[in-house]
Order: C-alpha cells, then structure tokens, then sequence
C-alpha cells in the first residue's frame, strides 16, 4: 500500500513539474498591454475589425491592447513577425484570406502557417465587389464579358497586387468566362480604388467596405458581388452565380492567430472574450456599417474554416494558372 502511495504521490508531482511552465503563463494573464499585428495599411477592413476588436478586448482584459500595422507582401511581413514572436500570449495575428492564398502564390514563405501559428478565432467576412469607373459602358458581368470578347485585354481592373484574393478571383472569372482582362496590380487598395476614379483604371476589384463610399458618391458603379447571395448591403447587384459562376463564392475574412506556442488556456481566453467583443450590439453595429460581418465561433470552428479556405485558394491557384514566385 505505501508503495503504491509514494508511486501515485511521485505520478502527481511529475504532473505538476510538467505543466507548471504553462500554469506560470496562465497565472494573472494578462498583466501587460497585448499588440494585435495587422498586415494592412489603417482603413483597410483588416485594420477596421482589428480596432474595433482591441478596442473591445482592452474593456475586458482590463489592460491595453494595441493595434500595430505592419503593411507589406501580401501581409507575409506581418504573419512573418507574429510567427516569430514570443509565445507568451501578448502578440496576436490579425489573420486574413491572405495567408490562405499565400502557400499557393510565393515559391518560399519565411514561416509556416500550419506549424508556427496557431488559430484562435473568425473575426469578420467583408463581401467581395467589383466596381468600376462610373464612365465605362458597362454595367454588370454580361457586359463586361461583351466588352471584353470586343477589345481582348482592354479592360483593367485593379487590385492590391498580384496573387491577393481579389486577382485571384477575377483571373478564374476570366478563364471562365474565356476572356483577357489586363491586372493592373498595387501595394494597396486606396490608391487603386483613385486611379479608377480617376479614369486611369477600368475597376477594382476589392471589397464592399472599401469601395461603397465612392459607390453612393456616383465615382463609382457595382458590376457584381461574390457572395453565395446578394449582399444585404448591396441587394441591387448581382452575384456570379446568378450569372452562372459557380463554385466562385467567397468573402475576404478576418481572424485572430497566434505564435504556436501560446498555452491552450490563454488561446481560449482569448477566444472566449473575442466572442464576447463581437456579440457586442454597438460592434456589430459598427462593423455592419462598414459592410463587415461579424462572425466567431469556437476554435475548432477556426480551424475547420481556415483548411477549406486553403482548399480553396489552392485549386483557385491552379485554376488561375499562378506560378509561385519570391517573396519580395
């Protein structure tokens, strides 16, 4: 009997020196200011949701969290950073579609998402909209495929550069529809989105939020939306699939990852409140506003989402002829 005590005692302390580094994490967490690293330039959907959320979380963790944009190559410099960062739960990914589409569109990443990150959250979907110059004559996806078949390569469309969803998106509308548009690729979508409304670009091709300003000042008109459904804040425009393009249907989505190593219990802290931020009425008001969706869910929910979405982007890849290149 004493033998079997001191084996069971010495099990338990074993246990303990085990999952003590972890409970010395967990302790009092937190007890200094977070950062949440976005990839994008501030006004971008990425950075709407990212405020909106610190902003939240700051209320209910009871210390400072703090955007951080960190813009450039296709958001790999700021997932590159995060990757790298010290697992101790104080410095978070502002995920997007992006590091989906990544994997498929550069020869070499500096990191690995699957392996040095880990998912936390679904933060937001925007819908996805092309619009174009107000002065093009055209007006919906049948137009601009008449257009299009007329003048091969005489419409362009601007996105935020090559390889992002958007270019993606358009160049398997394109082959779809057995067409050549010309992509005109930038470092960010504000200043596409002035070049079309300046008449120097046909369209961009980019999301609701970003485009629905210039859309309601007439500088801009909606030829479709990618959504599976009309979008309820553009229900006049239509979708893809209403112009027989299936399997097309996406939105640009905004998560919350981790370095991989972050303790279990502070990735479901912060799962748990991040839900609580985004079931908020006054931020789901203020994300609606912006033609963001406010999503959540549980981590395995993540983690479920963010592997269709690599499926997807693959094939999307393939479809879209994408030769990887260097990351620049």
């Amino acid at each position: 009997m004493n033998k079997l005590l001191t084996a069971l005692f010495g099990a338990l302390t074993a246990s303990l020196l085990v999952s003590s580094p972890a409970l010395a994490q967990t302790s009092g967490y937190p007890n200094r200011p977070i950062k949440l690293i976005v990839g994008l330039t501030p006004g971008a959907s990425s950075d709407t949701v990212a405020r909106e959320v610190a902003k939240g979380l700051t209320e209910r963790l009871k210390v400072p969290v703090i955007v951080e944009n960190k813009p450039g190559a296709n958001t790999i410099i700021a997932s590159n950073m995060v990757a790298k960062a010290a697992p101790d739960g104080y410095t978070f990914l502002v995920s997007s579609s992006m590091n989906a589409t990544n994997p498929w569109v550069y020869e070499q990443l500096p990191y690995n998402y699957r392996k040095d990150l880990k998912n936390i959250v679904l933060l937001g979907m925007a819908p996805n909209l092309i619009a174009a110059n107000s002065k093009v004559p055209v007006n919906n996806l049948k137009e601009l495929i008449a257009y299009a078949q007329k003048n091969p390569g005489g419409f362009s469309y601007g996105s935020a550069g090559v390889g992002s969803v958007h270019h993606l998106l358009m160049e398997i509308v394109a082959k779809q529809s057995g067409i050549t548009l010309n992509h005109i690729p930038y470092k960010g979508g504000s200043v596409a989105i002035q070049d079309v409304v300046g008449g120097n670009v046909n369209s961009y091709f980019g999301t609701i939020s970003s485009t629905r300003l210039f859309i309601q000042r007439g500088d801009l008109k909606p030829l479709f939306v990618t959504s599976e459904k009309r979008s309820k804040y553009m229900p006049q425009v239509e979708t893809l699939e209403e112009n027989g393009l299936k399997n097309l249907n996406s939105g640009y989505w905004l998560g919350l990852a981790a370095p991989a190593g972050v303790p279990d219990a502070i990735i479901q802290r912060i799962n748990k409140e991040a839900n609580e931020v985004l079931r908020s009425s006054e931020v789901i008001q203020r994300l609606e506003a912006q033609a963001i969706d406010p999503k959540g869910g549980s981590v395995a929910d993540m983690e479920k989402f963010f592997e269709a979405e690599l499926m997807f982007w693959k094939e999307a890849a393939a479809a879209a002829q994408i030769t990887p290149m260097a990351v620049q």
